[in-house]
């Protein structure tokens, strides 16, 4: 186990808007700093980084937590790993440790069996049995110095020749199981997930591989086209772009986003090595983040069947809210970049490239080919359209591809501008309701899942909100606290459990931290403790012994359904109790 003062020392060199500045683009609001947030899709910045309390929270998914909670969440780490993480950025020496167990030994297995995976699927391509497998890969025109590049294969077609060769190596049913290598037959084995497929190895931005995706390469051959290692310890889909390992290293800042391996390989063979491909039909907001790091640029370049331009009208608005310059490639006389290469030639692809159009003339051409304009009724409802679309971009934008609209349908630019502008205004009112809404309803505490009694008792959590906020602030009051208000005078559970802690921490000659806490509390709890001590701190420690008041009030006033069970003397008895607690 880590100690505490190695954390505490990590957290120290780890200035957490530093750390997360690598990672979402700030900007300074008074004493603390706002950034889009990178943990769901948003146009209005509601993500914030407290440098008081050296924490984060973003109140449109409600996460936050720490250095250490926000490096696990973006980086998909668990907490010892997130610490490593943080060490190895500030130069610290991790102490060594007698032995790795739980997750990290886990992860560590799998990424060792996803290696020793790879290698039998290499080796199984070129064996006798592999025969058809590599013809397939060679018919596709592939050379074997690209197929050893990508690291390409062939599982055998056997129930359990993987898994018994990895239990050979010495791992055991669980971890092949844990890694998605195999599943469990009837009878309590291992059947291989990958049988009688060519491979594609998924390989992270450290060289690790961390998944797989198996090809059927024979129309007979059983199951779907494709089979893909499900998320795992190492491994989550959205996080990982294929063959992003070596696009990484391409000395432009231009990334082209393709839809499947082969395209990318191909691409990458043709000397187009800044090729990448999501995991999926559509980029995440994850692997935005990702393409951001290494480009400013991208290129769709998707399948130009109805799928395809789908995925592309996804992925537009994803990639602008990270900031990236968006450009959308369109193929004719090929269905997707590899059978293009191989009609036309590296350098026609080339000139696709450079005279590709940006996403809002790509977006603009998609909803007109929806409509007949010729007609006065397709005229109207593009109009109605495309303006909709138009009332989402900046003023400059908006003002010079109306013109073209304009023309193209032949009315006044004003016309165009004066209904995108209202569509602006709908929108803008529509979303400021939402955001009302939404506040109105965390406020009063309504559908808390981390604190489902606030609701009920809406005074008494809100000081109880205030009081932990206070002594988060103010630590050197948390034992006046203590005699003043013992825990089981607080209303909700959750109040109390915090409050517990923030009591047995001090008392143990420790400071109050997120860290500290994180231990005792669920992620989603963490996220709403620190919303908590970063709340409006109008409220000082002056109000200190009006917080306890109002709790101590609540915890012994009945509440009427209480009450109407109650003698009349007991009723006087809890009056009495609570006259007392007030003088």
């Amino acid at each position: 186990m880590l100690s505490q003062e190695f954390i505490n020392e990590v957290k120290e060199r780890n200035d957490i808007t530093d750390v997360i500045g690598g990672y979402v683009s700030l900007k300074r609001s008074g004493r603390n700093s706002k950034g889009l947030c990178p943990f769901h899709s948003e146009k209005t910045p509601s993500f914030t980084v407290y440098s008081d309390t050296a924490s984060f929270y973003c109140f449109g998914c409600q996460a936050g937590g720490d250095v250490i909670g926000f490096i696990r969440r973006i980086e998909n780490l668990d907490y010892v790993e997130a610490i490593k993480f943080l060490a190895n950025r500030a130069g610290i020496a991790i102490p060594e440790e007698g032995k790795n167990d739980g997750l990290s030994h886990m992860r560590l297995r799998i990424r060792e069996q996803n290696r020793e995976a790879g290698r039998f699927f290499y080796r199984s391509l070129y064996s006798p049995a592999g025969k058809k497998a590599l013809e397939y890969f060679h018919s596709r025109g592939l050379t074997d110095e690209t197929i050893r590049r990508f690291g390409l294969g062939w599982s055998p077609d056997g129930w359990d020749l993987l898994s018994r060769h990895l239990e050979q190596l010495g791992y055991k049913r669980d971890e092949i199981l844990a890694a998605d290598l195999g599943y469990s037959s009837r009878k309590g084995g291992v059947i291989d997930r990958f049988r009688n497929r060519v491979m594609f190895p998924i390989i992270d931005l450290q060289g690790n591989v961390v998944a797989f995706g198996g090809r059927r390469f024979t129309e007979d051959a059983a199951g779907g086209k494709y089979v893909n290692t499900s998320d795992t310890l190492i491994y989550k889909k959205t996080n990982h772009l294929f063959a992003m390992n070596i696009a990484k290293n391409c000395k432009t800042r231009e990334l082209i986003l393709c839809e499947g391996y082969m395209d990318v390989i191909a691409l990458h063979q043709a000397g187009f090595e800044n090729a990448v491909a999501a995991l999926g039909t559509a980029v995440t907001p994850q692997q935005a983040r990702v393409l951001h790091k290494y480009a400013d640029r991208v290129v769709l370049s998707q399948d130009g069947d109805e799928a395809g331009q789908k995925s592309i009208a996804r992925s537009i608005p994803i990639m602008k809210e990270e900031g990236l310059d968006v450009r959308v490639l369109q193929i004719t006389g090929a269905k997707d970049p590899d059978e293009f290469i191989k009609k036309y030639g590296p350098e026609r692809f080339k000139l696709l490239l450079d005279g590709c159009t940006n996403d809002i003339e790509y977006s603009i051409m998609r909803i007109a080919s929806k409509f007949d304009i010729s007609t006065d009724d397709g005229r109207l409802h593009y109009l109605r359209e495309v303006c909709e679309y138009l009332s989402s971009l900046g003023t400059l934008e908006r003002e010079v591809y109306a013109g073209r609209i304009a023309d193209r349908l032949g009315i006044e630019k004003t016309a165009v501008l004066s209904q995108a502008d209202a569509s602006a205004r709908r929108r803008i009112r529509a979303e400021k309701e939402q955001e009302f809404r939404e506040m109105a309803k965390n406020t009063a505490g309504i559908g808390s899942k981390v604190n489902p009694e606030r609701s009920a008792n809406l005074k008494a959590s809100n000081a109880e909100y205030a009081l932990i906020s206070i002594l988060f602030r103010h630590q050197d009051k948390i034992p006046a606290a203590a005699k003043e208000l013992p825990p089981e005078q607080f209303v909700t559970d959750f109040g109390r459990r915090i409050y517990t802690q923030f009591i047995e921490l001090h008392e143990s000659g420790q400071e109050v931290s997120v860290s500290l806490l994180t231990p005792h509390f669920s992620e989603t709890e963490i996220s709403e403790i620190v919303k908590i001590i970063n709340s409006d701190d109008s409220v000082g420690a002056g109000d200190f012994n009006t917080l306890i008041d109002v709790i101590r009030s609540a915890h012994f006033t009945p509440k009427p359904q209480e009450a109407a069970k109650l003698t009349s003397d007991e009723l006087l008895k809890q009056m009495s109790i609570l006259r007392k607690k007030k003088s």
